[in-house]
């Protein structure tokens, strides 16, 4: 669990400029994504965070009997990663419809950064907040591996915790993971925010790219999946979530999303 200054401000400049600074950060992000056989190779240990396939709790349609908490991921359209993109050339159609979603993605992040930067005082949306995201990433991670729910609980949306809390219930082994640095820096992709029960509500998808390993043991304490020695690289897609005008609440992880083919 994170929390980022809460101050109340009513100054457009710094809104545009929230604006600006997400465009910059956009632009310096590399463009790379995880090989097939590195993904197949990390799915291969059981229970392993590092699956890029989008999860939520909860139907996208909501219902007013539903918690502040529990509405789901708004949006988790992620726009390809720059090698799967298609091509003006090759295939007209597809790729107008990818233009379309783009465009729209890229209009519907800077509306809602604007709004959010109108309202968040020293948001530090390229530095503060990604630097405090990925240490939330390599928190839940940890966590996860130890087994420790009280922090995942914290860290974590409910429904996010209650799905990994379903994973940690039936794995098998003790397990050990270790963070061996970013391979790229991370890159805010996707901002939204909407209004439920009278609060606003953000939320953030984060690309993170890094090197990761894990190992797998048995009760005599010999190594049944992974390796620790052999860091693999691990692409992967977080959604942070914040209900802004609640002073109570932090930014959490509610889930994961991926590229649309």
């Amino acid at each position: 669990m994170f929390r980022l200054n809460t101050r109340f401000s009513a100054s457009s400049a710094q809104a545009v400029q929230c604006v600006r600074e997400l465009a910059m950060a956009n632009n310096a992000g590399l463009s790379a994504t995880i090989g097939s056989a590195n993904i197949t190779r990390m799915r291969g240990v059981a229970g392993i965070l590092a699956q890029s396939a989008p999860y939520s709790s909860v139907p996208r349609q909501m219902t007013q009997q539903m918690t502040l908490k529990e509405v789901g991921i708004m949006d988790p359209y992620v726009i390809p990663e720059k090698e799967n993109r298609p091509s003006i050339f090759s295939n007209y159609k597809t790729w107008v419809k990818y233009a379309k979603l783009r465009m729209r993605n890229t209009g519907m992040t800077a509306a809602s950064t604007l709004g959010m930067c109108w309202k968040l005082k020293d948001f530090g949306l390229t530095g503060r907040f990604l630097g405090e995201s990925e240490e939330a990433y390599i928190g839940m991670n940890e966590a996860f591996a130890k087994g420790d729910r009280k922090y995942l609980e914290e860290i974590c949306t409910p429904s996010m915790y209650a799905k990994l809390k379903g994973q940690l219930k039936d794995r098998v082994g003790r397990y050990e993971w270790r963070y061996h640095g970013l391979l790229e820096k991370p890159q805010i992709v996707s901002i939204r925010q909407g209004q439920i029960g009278g609060h606003v509500l953000i939320q953030m998808i984060v690309r993170l790219k890094s090197n990761q390993s894990m190992g797998v043991y048995d009760k005599k304490n010999k190594l049944i999946a992974g390796d620790l020695k052999k860091p693999v690289p691990v692409l992967e897609y977080i959604v942070f979530q914040r209900y802004i005008t609640d002073p109570e609440d932090n930014w959490r992880i509610l889930g994961k999303t991926a590229p649309s083919s």
